[in-house]
């Protein structure tokens, strides 16, 4: 036997532990390996696999805000959420920015069928949980302003 072969036992255990990592509640974590998205890592105490694992930063499941400006002078304020953190997959790292570009998409082609019948807050909130609910997302309010 070698006398190498127990000089890395004790090692063993710090490796292991390097790849240990602490997700806050209600918060979830894009894993990325070889710079490809893999899974989405709930809260709690999670192992990863160390220098091939890279975390993203945690993003809250539930508290989102958004101000989004209009192309006619009207203002929509967003909150959201995140239902299904799997689901929406490594669009996690970037879910605000996509849920702005979703939401002023969606404002200015109901800015041009404005429709008299149904108050423009209710169906932009529709029209964005139909674009966003592919991705697990929900809005939750939504309200518009004057600029």
């Amino acid at each position: 036997m070698s006398s190498l072969l127990p000089l890395p036992l004790p090692l063993a255990p710090i490796a292991w532990l390097t790849g240990l990592r602490r997700i806050p509640d209600n918060c979830v974590v894009t894993v990325h390996r070889f710079g490809r998205f893999v899974r989405a890592l709930g809260p709690g105490w999670r192992w990863t696999v160390p220098g091939l694992d890279r975390l993203g930063e945690p993003v809250c499941l539930i508290g989102h805000h958004l101000d989004v400006a209009g192309s006619r002078g009207t203002h929509a304020e967003l909150h959201y959420q995140i239902l299904d953190p799997a689901q929406a997959g490594e669009a996690l790292d970037r879910v605000d920015a996509l849920v702005s570009d979703q939401a002023r998409d969606a404002l200015a082609s109901l800015q041009a069928l404005a429709d008299s019948t149904r108050p423009m807050a209710e169906a932009l909130k529709a029209e964005l949980n139909r674009r966003v609910a592919r991705l697990g997302l929900r809005v939750i309010r939504c309200s518009l302003h004057a600029a």
